[in-house]
């Protein structure tokens, strides 16, 4: 009845190599978090963790080849031009 390993059905009926489906739009949550970030910088005060999440977001940024024209281009289609002067990438 084949290899059960230890459970009630043999391994058969199982799909072990389907891999799953990747993320397309990474640029996009990327640019959206770093936004996210410097909304919560302009409403608050800089904090240790609004540091600590910025670095990561510039580095994942920084990853993905995004530059501040096309930071500025998604702040200004989300009608948020005045967080462009503090861009930083």
């Amino acid at each position: 009845m084949g290899d059960t390993n230890g459970g009630k059905f043999p391994r058969v009926f199982f799909k072990l190599n389907i891999a799953r489906q990747k993320s397309g739009d990474k640029h996009n949550k990327a640019i959206e978090r770093y936004i996210d970030i410097l909304k919560k910088e302009s409403k608050m005060w800089e904090t240790k963790w609004t540091i600590n999440t910025k670095e990561k977001a510039l580095s994942r940024l920084k990853k993905y080849w995004i530059k501040n024209a096309e930071v500025a281009k998604f702040l200004e289609r989300k009608w948020l031009s005045d967080l462009v002067s503090k861009i930083s990438v």
